[in-house]
């Protein structure tokens, strides 16, 4: 069973949300961050979307050790961690929980950083903090920190493929066209709150079993 994290299981993109919140702390790098701006409609395709976010985390994260990065990324978590109820996509864990109650193997597979979001599941569901996450890898160039690995699309099964597991897989659930290629390895597809848009996307190249919370949007 394959469960993608942002948007699936946790509200919002909690990388995204980390960089947001830095670049608040951090006016200079907030103005330097402008002229990233052109770079932005790269996100929309998960080939190109790694240049963005490689860029915007760099500017983040030149000149910094690791230990003060190390220090906000935990102080950033535990705001999160605290409020559990707003964060967490509750029918979607549920599932989850569901899933693992009846014996089956669950992987979380995410775009996002893989130390960000095993530091965040850990927070937000503490009980299930050993499953399994396979994300992103990032490290340092030119004195700042850049993908090397930006674990979205296809790079998805690849990724899987390195940890031993292949297609076809029980069930997927995502909530985004990006991850086509995942649903379509799964023998069920299920999406979970997707907005129209995406879910018009999936479902015109995608059988979809089941819609798991619905938006009423």
């Amino acid at each position: 069973m394959l469960f993608d994290f942002d948007g699936t299981l946790v509200r919002g993109d909690c990388v995204a949300g980390f960089l947001h919140a830095q670049f608040a702390r951090h006016p200079w790098r907030r103005l330097a961050a402008c002229l990233l701006l052109p770079l932005l409609p790269l996100l929309g395709h998960w080939r190109s979307a790694w240049i963005p976010a490689s860029a915007f985390s760099w500017l983040l994260t030149i000149g910094r050790d690791d230990a003060s990065l190390t220090a906000e990324r935990a102080a950033y978590v535990a705001r999160l961690g605290a409020e559990p109820g707003r964060w967490l996509i509750a029918p979607a864990v549920q599932r989850l929980r569901e899933h693992i109650a009846c014996g089956d193997r669950v992987v979380i597979v995410t775009g996002a950083e893989q130390g960000m979001a095993e530091l965040l599941w850990t927070a937000l569901v503490p009980d299930l903090a050993r499953l399994p996450i396979v994300g992103s890898a990032m490290h340092r160039r030119l004195g700042g920190y850049v993908g090397r690995w930006h674990n979205v699309g296809r790079r998805k099964l690849a990724s899987l493929a390195k940890a031993g597991l292949h297609p076809p897989f029980a069930a997927a659930y995502s909530d985004s066209s990006s991850d086509l290629a995942m649903l379509a390895s799964a023998r069920r597809v299920v999406l979970v709150a997707p907005d129209a848009t995406q879910q018009r996307k999936i479902q015109r190249a995608l059988r979809v079993d089941e819609i798991l919370a619905p938006r009423e949007d």
